[in-house]
Order: C-alpha cells, then sequence, then structure tokens
C-alpha cells in the first residue's frame, strides 16, 4: 500500500508538472514578473497534485485484489510513457518532431507486448523496473511540494506608488510649464510588419500620421529578444545579457561587457538622473518590476501581469477555482487535446485582456492630469496573445486573431495618447518616443494555438529583429528618416540628452 501511495505521488506530479514548472527553483520568473501573492496559487496545486495522487492510489488500490489487475498494469505500462512524453513535451529541452508520440506509442506498445507474449522473463524484469521508477517520483514529489510551500511564502513588493500631483485633486492644477518628455515601448513592435512590410488590409492611421511629423529609423540593431534584459539596457544605458531577481524583490544585472554583477536600483538609472535634473517621473508598465526594482526613483508609478503563470489558474482566482480549473483541463485534455489548448489560449486571452486594461486606465490618467514630466509607458501590446479583431472592430475573448490584429489595437491606442498629449498646451514642448522593444519573435509563436494562417502569411516565414523606433521633437512637422545602422541602446542616450536640455543626437 505504501508503494503504491509512492507511486501514486510521483505519476500526479509528473503529470501536472508543465503547470507549476514555472514555481519551482524559487519561482524567480515567476516572481519577478507578477505583483500579485502566490500563495493561494502555489496552495492549489498542491492540493491538485494530492487529489490527482488520492486517485491514482484508489484505482490501483479498488483494482489490486481482481484478476484484472495485471492487465491495469499492463495498460499503463504501454500508456504512461507515451503520455508523459507528449504532455511534458512545452518543457522538453527538445523539440518533439510531428507524429513521434504517435509512432512512439506503437513501437513500445508492440516491444512490450512482444516481451509479454514471447520474452515471459524480461516483461516482468520491465514491470520491476517500471515500478521501481515509479516509485521512486515519490522523491520529485516531496522535492515539488516543499518548493511550492517556499514560493508561497513571498511576498511581493508593493505594485504602486502615488505622487501628490497625481491624486485626483491634481486634475484641476494647470499643466507643469515644463518641457514633457514621453517614452513608449510597445512589446515586440516589429519595425518589419509596422512599416517595411505592412500587409495590404492593414490600416496603421495614427502611425502613419506620427511618422509624418517624426524621425523614422528603419535599421535599428536591436538589444536582445528578451523584455527582462531590454528594458534594464534601455534605463541604464548598458547591455544587460543576464539577470537574477532575489527572493526579496531586488534586481541584480550582468553586463555584457563583463564587468560582473550589479543591482539595478532607481539611482542607477535614467528615472534617477530625471529626478536629479528636476523632472517629475512617472512610469506605467508591463511585465517588470518597475514600482519596486527603481523606487524611489520613479514618483509615481504601476505595474502589473496578470498573465505570467503557465497553468490556468488565476493570482485572483478562489482557491476552490484554481485547484477545479487545471483538473478539468486535464480531463478535457484527455478527451479532447485541441479543445484543451483552444481553452487555455482562450484564457490566456482573458487575462491579457485584464493586464490591458489596467495599464491603459492608469497610464490615461496619468496623461491626463498632465502633471508628469518625464513620462515612461511600457505597454502589453502588440505582444501575443492577440485581444483584438480589426474585422469585428472590437475585443475578442477567444484566440483566432492575428499578430496583425494587436498592431490595429496598437495604433489605436496610440492614437489615444497622441490625442491626449496634443490637447496639452505642453505639445509642442513634448518630445515623444515610440519604440519596441524587440522584433515580432516568431520562431518562439509558430506552432503555438494562438499561431494563425494570417500569422504564417504576416511573417513570410522570417523573423526580423528590428524594433520599430520614432522619435517626434518638439514643434516638429516635417518627416525625416535615419537609414544607418542605429543600436537601440541608443534612445537611453537621446533621453539622457534631452533630460540635460542638450539637442538630441538621432
Amino acid at each position: 500500500m505504501l508503494k503504491r501511495l509512492c507511486q501514486s505521488l510521483g505519476l500526479a506530479s509528473l503529470i501536472l508538472v508543465i503547470n507549476y514548472g514555472d514555481l519551482l527553483g524559487g519561482g524567480a520568473d515567476v516572481r519577478m514578473h507578477t505583483p500579485f501573492p502566490l500563495a493561494q496559487v502555489c496552495y492549489a496545486h498542491i492540493a491538485d497534485l494530492l487529489l490527482l495522487a488520492l486517485l491514482f492510489f484508489l484505482l490501483l488500490t479498488a483494482f489490486a485484489r481482481t484478476r484484472f489487475y495485471p492487465w491495469l498494469r499492463l495498460l499503463l505500462a504501454i500508456v504512461l510513457p507515451p503520455y508523459l512524453l507528449q504532455r511534458t513535451q512545452s518543457i522538453n529541452s527538445f523539440d518533439l518532431i510531428e507524429g513521434l508520440v504517435a509512432l512512439f506509442l506503437v513501437l513500445w506498445t508492440a516491444v512490450v507486448l512482444l516481451l509479454l507474449l514471447r520474452f515471459d522473463k524480461w516483461y516482468r524484469r520491465l514491470m520491476r523496473t517500471g515500478s521501481f521508477v515509479t516509485s521512486g517520483l515519490v522523491l520529485f514529489a516531496l522535492a515539488i511540494i516543499a518548493q511550492l510551500l517556499w514560493v508561497a511564502a513571498w511576498k511581493p513588493a508593493s505594485n504602486q506608488i502615488t505622487a501628490a500631483w497625481n491624486q485626483p485633486a491634481a486634475a484641476s492644477q494647470p499643466p507643469r510649464q515644463h518641457p514633457l518628455l514621453v517614452w513608449i515601448v510597445f512589446d515586440e513592435l516589429s519595425y518589419d510588419q509596422l512599416f517595411d512590410h505592412r500587409a495590404p488590409n492593414l490600416a496603421l492611421p495614427n502611425f502613419d500620421a506620427l511618422r509624418a511629423q517624426s524621425t523614422l529609423f528603419t535599421n535599428t540593431q536591436p538589444a536582445g529578444i528578451h523584455t527582462d534584459k531590454v528594458l534594464p539596457s534601455l534605463l541604464t544605458g548598458r547591455l544587460v545579457d543576464g539577470i537574477r531577481y532575489t527572493f526579496h524583490n531586488r534586481l541584480w544585472v550582468h553586463h555584457a561587457d563583463g564587468s560582473g554583477r550589479q543591482l539595478i536600483d532607481g539611482p542607477s538609472s535614467v528615472f534617477g538622473d530625471a529626478v536629479q535634473s528636476g523632472w517629475r517621473t512617472a512610469a506605467i508598465g508591463w511585465y517588470n518590476p518597475y514600482c519596486s526594482v527603481y523606487a524611489p526613483a520613479i514618483q509615481d508609478c504601476f505595474w502589473t501581469n496578470r498573465d505570467m503563470l503557465d497553468g490556468p489558474m488565476s493570482q485572483r482566482a478562489s482557491l476552490a477555482d484554481n485547484i477545479r480549473t487545471p483538473l478539468h483541463q486535464l480531463a478535457v485534455e484527455l478527451i479532447s487535446p485541441t479543445r484543451a489548448d483552444r481553452d487555455l489560449c482562450a484564457f490566456d486571452v482573458r487575462q491579457r485582456r485584464q493586464t490591458e486594461d489596467d495599464l491603459q486606465q492608469h497610464a490615461f490618467q496619468l496623461l491626463h492630469t498632465d502633471q508628469a514630466d518625464f513620462v515612461f509607458l511600457h505597454l502589453a501590446i502588440p505582444h501575443s496573445p492577440n485581444t483584438w479583431s480589426r474585422t469585428q472592430n472590437a475585443f475578442t475573448a477567444q484566440c483566432g486573431s492575428s499578430y496583425l490584429d494587436n498592431l490595429a489595437l496598437t495604433d489605436r491606442v496610440l492614437g489615444q495618447i497622441l490625442a491626449t498629449l496634443q490637447s496639452s498646451p505642453r505639445w509642442n514642448q513634448t518630445t515623444l518616443i515610440v519604440q519596441g522593444d524587440h522584433g515580432w519573435r516568431t520562431a518562439i509563436w509558430r506552432g503555438l494555438p494562438a499561431w494563425t494562417e494570417e500569422d504564417e502569411q504576416a511573417s513570410r516565414g522570417l523573423f526580423d529583429p528590428r524594433p520599430a523606433l520614432v522619435i517626434h521633437q518638439p514643434a516638429q512637422s516635417q518627416p525625416q528618416t535615419v537609414a544607418t545602422p542605429w543600436p537601440i541602446l541608443q534612445v537611453h542616450s537621446v533621453v539622457e540628452q534631452l533630460l540635460h536640455h542638450q539637442p538630441p543626437t538621432l
């Protein structure tokens, strides 16, 4: 009975590992990119593991003294290895060739049946080995439970700082008599799909209007393809190639110049330079923990991310829902893997929509108040999952939209930002920087449930690493173009020059 209990715990932990794999090893990646506590999620994962283990245990115990038990063991021996290979393919270090799991199932079934029918000694040895391995997986299960309990104890830093000048009462105050610098990073905004190879059926009137009175950079050189490294690079002016986020919400980075690890904080960033130069600073951001890492140099701040977890759980959902949803998803997956993928993709879309709403609400409140001087916005669009349908001109709650749809959404949001900025008396003193952090990473998204035929056509089967970059200078009314290779990291130098009231070098 103890052996069956160990086997049940081990199998349950391995089957569910794709739901909580991101929380193992201290869950640093999740902790860095979510502002909400993880305790309820961790407890729900433990509950799911124990419930699934109990189901296995009751099943094995019920069959243990019946004549069907050997056949159940045979069925598990045949089905489990291919199923686990298929189930965990998203966390494997290698890519599975399409059809490989089905081929493995056929060959593995033939081997097991051959041993059963012709080589009884080897069959019994195979079953003993399988029994030993599955029993040993209990150590994996116990290690997982211990790690989840550890992550549950983590306390996130505050994700919001509200300056006195951004309180509701500030809305009645006159605009600041100070130049305004607005730096917008639209995540995964590609120059190629935006300007170079725009789809014929994609209208982007606000980007076109901005381009008509701004400087367009046509040959930007990326600083990487990972947001958690690119953004610290842009904000400090030094290329980051490694990060470590501590349990106490501190960010250590390794610089590409080989100078070792360094703690990133507000004074060491462009926000610190802005404060020293007398600028009021504000940041609204996605994915990276701006309000904890760069405090106190950001005087007004909000950041969020509701769609970081691997499995179908939400930090804002109840414990009961977080326990039920993954088990329901597992059951659907056994019946219809396609539907399970579609459901999980739709869940991600809904979570992202909430994230986008939170960010845009805070961003527009900040811009309408018109009291900040240096505004940094990092928004989650057009990054997948795609939440907009340009054919319906509305948000969607399901998968099926493309990167082009989210480009249309990005253009819509840009139009709202431009309208707000242009209504301010400070517009003629405003510098606006609009950029992507990296290009559209087609190699990451291709093959996932959210990838569409329109995505395939728009990408042309290629990855163009150039992030978009447009800079509008005060009172600029004519388009200009910089076609020479231009490292995106130089945006930091442009910002520093503006903060010190120097003409930027473009």
